[in-house]
């Protein structure tokens, strides 16, 4: 639990607590530490009249990454209700969904609990039984009708005046990050929307599924029984990767005759590669020494669908849009927009570091088309690595960590579009 002169945050497990954390004490003015994973009712009756903010994860993704994270650090509640990590994900979750039917097996898990939880959390309580901010009477009424993560969820923001609560969606992290920030009152200064734009995330769970993947039909219905309060009240369902028109890893679009425009690619100065590289709007640390040629850009941060022409779109356009246009062809798309455009020049030996478009959209596909590469250039997506060919039209998922490192002898350039569909204009997901 944070305070500061505008808000109290409270840090619900797995919501990106490590991230906003960072961003609140570093950018928020008075902003101090009471409790890691505080409650909210043991908030200071001084701080009462501050507006509370926190994150929501879909119930579904939020068990994957409980189990994986929990998993790697041992902590004290997974240790119990996986017997000591020896059980798999499905059979974990299934007891932390059903911890309070008062089978005997969940009241024994319940006992086993409450003995191990400390009575207080203060300076003294040992590091791991601090996390994640749970008592040993919070373990002696567990609900019948609720799963463990909406029992946490509840818990944690027990309020006698719910009005005063902001909760985000994790799925659009900063993009709802920045809206409780205006909603709150908050400055919003140079160093928070520079941390919303440019930080990585921080303490993932490092897990090998997505969470689609790591559920049966029956676990699939227990989550959506057990945890109905969240699924219902923040309208979240089950889905795959199918459900958003998004690529899940790569996904080929065709290809295109790019002959004639390598050799107009080549002829660019390294003058104007220079200059236009130091005015593009897509300065990320993240990207290293890839340098840009930027022709349609977004209009700002968190916008995924309005777009601005710089000046070298009108030279280029007459070659660039009949790729493009193959693209949303394939795509099935009549009605589409391009709100970004560029080519992009990764050097010999360079690599652009493994990130994830901190304000990607699932409904704006990004695409590559290969100009001048080689076969060392390998493209890495989540779990998958390819070498894309020259003149492919390859959509990527920048959702998804993803990376590329070439480690040819000659700089690999590509031209990067975005596209979506008018349907979806304005979509959040």
């Amino acid at each position: 639990m944070l305070v500061t002169d505008h808000f109290v945050y409270i840090h619900t497990s797995r919501t990106a607590g490590t991230f906003l954390n960072k961003l609140i004490l570093e950018n928020v003015p008075g902003a101090q530490m009471l409790q890691y994973h505080g409650h909210l009712r043991d908030l200071p009756q001084a701080y009462s009249h501050l507006p509370v903010i926190g994150f929501v994860r879909n119930p579904w993704d939020w068990y994957v990454s409980m189990f994986f994270d929990y998993r790697r650090k041992q902590q004290y509640v997974f240790q119990i209700l996986s017997d000591s990590g020896s059980l798999g994900f499905a059979d974990t979750a299934a007891r932390f969904l059903r911890l309070g039917d008062k089978s005997p097996q969940s009241q024994k898990l319940l006992a086993k609990l409450q003995a191990e939880a400390p009575a207080v959390i203060d300076d003294r309580t040992p590091p791991r039984r601090r996390k994640p901010g749970l008592r040993a009477e919070h373990f002696a009424n567990f609900p019948e009708d609720h799963g463990y993560y909406s029992w946490l969820f509840r818990l944690m923001f027990e309020s006698h005046a719910p009005d005063r609560i902001h909760i985000g969606r994790f799925e659009n992290l900063r993009e709802e990050a920045m809206r409780l920030f205006e909603e709150t009152g908050t400055p919003i200064t140079n160093g928070i929307s520079n941390y919303l734009e440019d930080a990585q995330s921080l303490n993932e769970s490092k897990r090998p599924i997505y969470y689609a993947e790591g559920y049966t039909p029956e676990l699939q219905q227990l989550v959506a029984e057990k945890d109905k309060y969240l699924v219902d009240h923040y309208d979240y369902e089950f889905s795959g990767a199918e459900k958003y028109p998004k690529a899940d890893f790569f996904r080929r679009l065709g290809s295109a005759n790019v002959d004639a425009l390598i050799e107009r690619v080549k002829e660019i100065p390294e003058e104007l590669w220079k200059s236009e590289n130091e005015e593009k709007p897509n300065k990320l640390n993240r990207l290293n020494d890839t340098r840009h040629v930027v022709f349609r850009f977004v209009e700002g941060f968190g916008k995924s669908f309005d777009y601005y022409d710089l000046p070298l779109w009108e030279e280029w356009k007459e070659d660039l849009l009949p790729i493009m246009e193959t693209a949303a062809n394939a795509l099935g798309y009549e009605d589409y927009r391009f709100p970004r455009v560029m080519f992009a020049r990764l050097p010999a030996g360079g690599e652009i570091s493994p990130h994830k478009d901190t304000m990607a959209s699932h409904y704006v596909h990004k695409i590559h088309v290969p100009l001048i590469t080689n076969p060392r250039t390998i493209f890495h997506v989540g779990t998958k690595s390819e070498h894309l060919q020259k003149g492919g039209i390859v959509e990527v998922n920048n959702k998804r960590s993803h990376a590329v490192y070439n480690r040819g002898d000659e700089d690999r350039i590509h031209l990067i579009f975005e596209c979506y569909s008018m349907e979806d204009y304005g979509k959040k997901a």
